[in-house]
């Protein structure tokens, strides 16, 4: 095949990549049911492990590091969190996206007719010579497989960025409605609060399993660690006076419970007002560097291929490694300039 056939058969190929890919599809939504079920009892033991034998299996929990860096993650990023039974459909779903993009572009390989080789993707793009199949047509599809499976972790970890900013400012909700229940225990009072925040408030779930951490532990330190884990999810000092709030009305009683929430709640509501005021005067700053610089690259490229002509520019730009390295230095500086405003666009309800 010659370079003139490039066009029509990459497209050829493509779409019998998509095939490949829906046919894996297709299998995976036949044998999710089987083993959503097989997941499900696992999580289900896992967790009576959990309870039975706590300070043995949170030893080995320890050792697990990959397995408690996914659940800490997901106990804040999922909305249906459930422990012992997520991390296992996680890594199961992105097992099974490795699995099949790696068969799909593997089986899609092993029908080219020749090799592929790959230059400038802007002068030349991919050409396929004729001979010979390549040898190790599996680096391809491995590299392929291993993106995609990192797509739903990095995805999970943005939800998570997006969440713990959020989680800042819901918390006030939560202490306004906790302040109500004080008269009750510790593990009421987080059950009730988390039966009347709104479905979108993002500790809804993290609350109710807080509650149930208070109404059933077994020991202190089991206590301490849940307790812990919530307040590292949201990650400021409100969380952490809350949490120490819940601990001390669990040990000493009910009595300055409401006194101290109240305090709390004019603390967040003074540092909100203060977050509010700052935005607003750095507000300007802030849409200069979402938007600023993106306009004055556009102008900037725009003089450019006025004073050099299309074809002219086009070529030094994409065609010289000089132009290629210095595409990418502005893009990347594009991309860290936007994530920093857009991080600075709602900074997490705190005290710094």
């Amino acid at each position: 095949m010659n370079e003139e056939g490039v066009p029509v058969e990459l497209l050829f190929y493509i779409i019998q990549f998509v095939l490949h890919l829906l046919v894996a599809g297709g299998l995976w939504l036949l044998v999710k049911p089987l083993i959503e079920r097989h997941l499900w009892q696992w999580g289900q033991k896992l967790d009576l492990r959990m309870s039975l034998f706590g300070h043995k299996v949170s030893s080995a929990k320890r050792k697990m590091w990959l397995y408690r860096h996914l659940d800490d993650l997901l106990y804040f990023a999922h909305k249906r969190y459930e422990p012992g039974i997520s991390v296992l459909r996680f890594v199961t779903r992105s097992g099974m996206l490795f699995l099949g993009v790696f068969l799909s572009s593997l089986l899609t390989l092993k029908e080219l007719p020749g090799q592929m080789s790959f230059s400038n993707p802007f002068l030349e793009g991919m050409v396929l010579n004729d001979g010979a199949p390549v040898a190790n047509a599996w680096r391809l599809p491995l590299f392929l497989a291993v993106l995609s499976a990192c797509i739903p972790y990095l995805r999970m970890r943005y939800t998570y960025a997006q969440r713990k900013v959020r989680g800042s400012y819901d918390l006030l909700d939560v202490i306004k409605i906790a302040t109500k229940f004080t008269h009750l225990s510790a593990d009421s009072i987080l059950s009730k609060t988390s039966d009347l925040l709104p479905g979108e408030n993002v500790l809804k779930t993290p609350l109710r399993l807080l509650g149930a951490a208070f109404a059933g532990y077994s020991n202190e330190r089991e206590l301490n660690e849940e307790a812990g884990r919530f307040a590292g999810a949201i990650g400021t000092t409100f969380a952490v006076e809350f949490v120490s709030d819940l601990l001390y009305c669990e040990k000493e009683g009910t009595r300055y419970l409401k006194s101290s929430l109240m305090t709390l709640n004019r603390s967040m509501e003074l540092q909100r007002e203060t977050i509010l005021t700052v935005k607003a005067s750095s507000r300007d700053a802030i849409s200069l560097g979402l938007y600023g610089n993106l306009i004055v690259l556009v102008s900037s490229v725009g003089t450019f291929m006025y004073m050099l002509k299309p074809d002219v520019y086009f070529k030094l730009q994409f065609e010289t490694t000089i132009g290629l390295t210095f595409m990418m230095v502005i893009l990347t500086g594009l991309f860290i300039s936007f994530m920093i405003s857009t991080i600075l666009a709602r900074p997490r309800l705190d005290y710094h």
